[in-house]
């Protein structure tokens, strides 16, 4: 959920030419690899995604990746770490096929990104759920799902809805409503940059409004413009604001960024509902250092939401479940860490050990 900290004013930029990436696999690769497409036949466009499993001929448990928000290619390349590469590339070497995927509107998938919402990405995962089945070197009663942020809300509804759902594994998936996530992450990135309390409780308060609204307001029209009055006040009680940007031009971008279709979705999803449908096994994970998915926040909700789910909170780790130091968003781009190996070898154990690979 990276994309939406663009409304705090404190998204990282883009990574440096050149930075180094040294877990990124290179090739040739020791297994099977296949670039492929599949319908999506309820929205009607197609997705392109690739398919590795290990050399030899066989049936093999297998795992679809479903990637957090905003557009994002099959390998999950954020700030040039290649998340969903380095994690396939560990999978398919330890024995289970993997099928990873272009968000749609992104790379070579169909479709439209913009106006698109968790409902909408489901349906996505769906068709790639329906297309790994389909292949007969997978084990169609072993395939499960492995979810990143909000990759993991989509992974809740499947697994929900879907009885043939084998596993789920969440990587820092919500375990609270989508009001609660925000602020929660809201407070945890204010402090970390240490500003002071004043501040702090006036941004939350500012926030608090807006989640507020987004919940209560089921009209467009109205919400806008409740959207709209919050961010006007916003601005007109920060001098720092007026000095750098006319009101219209804030107003206009805020009002835009809370109402983009993803982030309503986000704000109002509520895993409850979907939490009592859940009867695969599950592996919840985060890092104790994630200040966008907050670990002793949701980690608590898969505890008291799934009773089967093993939950695990992996010490250093941020949202990206790389090891960091300061922590801070900014600092994804400079790690040269893709994801943390030990986040690795739990998630592959886990799933070797719930398919039946290892004895």
């Amino acid at each position: 959920m990276y994309k939406y900290l663009l409304m705090l004013g404190l998204a990282a930029g883009t990574a440096a030419h050149g930075q180094e990436r040294p877990q990124h696999p290179q090739p040739p690769y020791p297994y099977y690899s296949e670039d492929v497409t599949f319908d999506n036949t309820k929205d009607g466009f197609k997705m392109a995604g690739t398919f590795t499993r290990p050399e030899a001929a066989g049936k093999y448990p297998a795992v679809i990746l479903v990637s957090g928000s905003g557009p994002q290619d099959r390998d999950s390349d954020i700030f040039g770490h290649k998340s969903f590469l380095v994690l396939a590339d560990h999978l398919t070497r330890n024995g289970i096929a993997v099928l990873r995927y272009d968000d749609r509107g992104t790379n070579k998938s169909g479709g439209e990104m913009k106006g698109s919402d968790i409902t909408g990405f489901t349906r996505d995962a769906q068709a790639a759920m329906q297309y790994l089945r389909s292949r007969p070197d997978v084990d169609a009663k072993k395939a499960g799902i492995i979810g990143h942020s909000e990759g993991g809300a989509i992974g809740q509804i499947m697994a929900s809805e879907d009885p043939g759902v084998a596993f789920l594994v969440s990587l820092a998936g919500p375990g609270v409503d989508g009001a609660t996530l925000i602020m929660s992450q809201t407070e945890a990135i204010l402090r970390l940059y240490q500003l002071t309390d004043t501040i702090i409780q006036m941004q939350l308060g500012y926030q608090r409004a807006m989640m507020d609204a987004i919940v209560q307001e089921k009209d467009t029209a109205a919400l806008r413009a409740r959207i709209m009055r919050n961010a006007s006040k916003q601005y007109n009680e920060n001098p720092n604001l007026k000095a750098v940007q006319p009101e219209e031009f804030f107003v206009r971008a805020v009002s835009s960024q809370y109402m983009s279709p993803e982030y309503l979705s986000i704000v109002r999803f509520d895993p409850k509902p979907y939490f009592a449908g859940i009867k695969c096994p599950v592996l919840a994970l985060n890092g104790d250092k994630d200040i966008q998915v907050v670990s002793s926040v949701h980690l608590a909700g898969w505890k008291n939401g799934v009773k089967q789910a093993e939950i695990r909170e992996l010490p250093g780790l941020n949202h990206l479940f790389q090891k960091c130091n300061s922590c801070q968003v900014s600092e994804y781009k400079t790690l040269t860490e893709t994801i943390s190996p030990a986040a690795l070898d739990v998630m592959s154990k886990w799933i070797r050990q719930t398919t039946g690979l290892a004895k």
